[in-house]
């Protein structure tokens, strides 16, 4: 085993200081995640050490299992951010801040024109019409999955976190190659075109890249989660919600 350089994740950092009801399932789900992509790594590991020469050439299975780390990385990412704008928001969009600016001007922007559209409309006279309209929020946000950098901006800019260094633009743009690289996996197959003699047919998945852009795109949330679970602390604060 020591001469097998090891697919790992690191730790995750601590849970956030006195994690509030609102971000309790989305730290769940990051844990949950976790622990899964990390399985996935420990199988690869096993298998190849239990190859005759570790140093040989690295097969579909072992490549297999790096492409199901990035499914479920990336599954771990739509469920996780998903949950927290969804269960964060009704608190955050109480009082004035980021949060509720993005929120009106998405609202201008892109649903409360002329021509409203028919789910607009209903969510607008719904019993619950803030409810209604905090969740027709989050489904325009992330849509049916998260697809990259520039939606990982507006779940940002949604949660209000636009100052937070952690969550440059620069920085989330950088994980753009993990969302690449899920696409080519879930709707390619990881397929490439078969013209050419002798072609496989099949991307090659570096499993030492793949290792680091689970590990990054892991850890990227939990820069989501904390700066959240601090912002919706401070509004129980503001509310005097801390006190009842």
């Amino acid at each position: 085993m020591s001469r097998l350089t090891l697919v790992e994740l690191s730790d995750l950092p601590r849970k956030p200081h006195g994690c509030p009801p609102e971000v309790e399932r989305s730290w769940d789900r990051l844990k949950a995640t976790h622990k899964s992509v990390q399985g996935l790594f420990t199988t690869l590991n096993e298998l190849r050490a239990a190859q005759d020469d570790m140093r040989g050439a690295i097969s579909e299975t072992h490549r297999d299992q790096a492409r199901a780390a990035i499914v479920f990385t990336a599954a771990g990412i739509d469920a996780c951010l998903r949950t927290l704008l969804r269960d964060s928001l009704p608190t955050l969009l109480s009082t004035a801040g980021d949060a509720h600016g993005a929120f009106v001007a998405h609202f201008m922007a892109n649903r409360l024109g002329s021509d409203m559209t028919k789910a607009t409309k209903q969510a607008v006279v719904d019993i619950d019409p803030r409810t209604a309209l905090i969740d027709l929020y989050v489904q325009d946000l992330t849509g049916s999955s998260i697809q990259g950098g520039t939606d990982l901006v507006r779940c940002r800019n949604a949660l209000g976190l636009k100052q937070e260094p952690a969550l440059e633009d620069a920085i989330l743009k950088g994980h753009q190659p993990f969302f690449n690289a899920r696409h080519e996996v879930v709707h390619e197959l990881d397929l490439i075109d078969p013209a050419g003699r002798g072609s496989r047919g099949r991307r090659h998945r570096d499993l030492a890249a793949v290792g680091d852009q689970c590990n990054g795109a892991l850890q990227l949330l939990h820069a989501f989660i904390a700066p959240t679970a601090r912002a919706v602390r401070q509004v129980h604060r503001a509310l005097g919600w801390d006190k009842l």
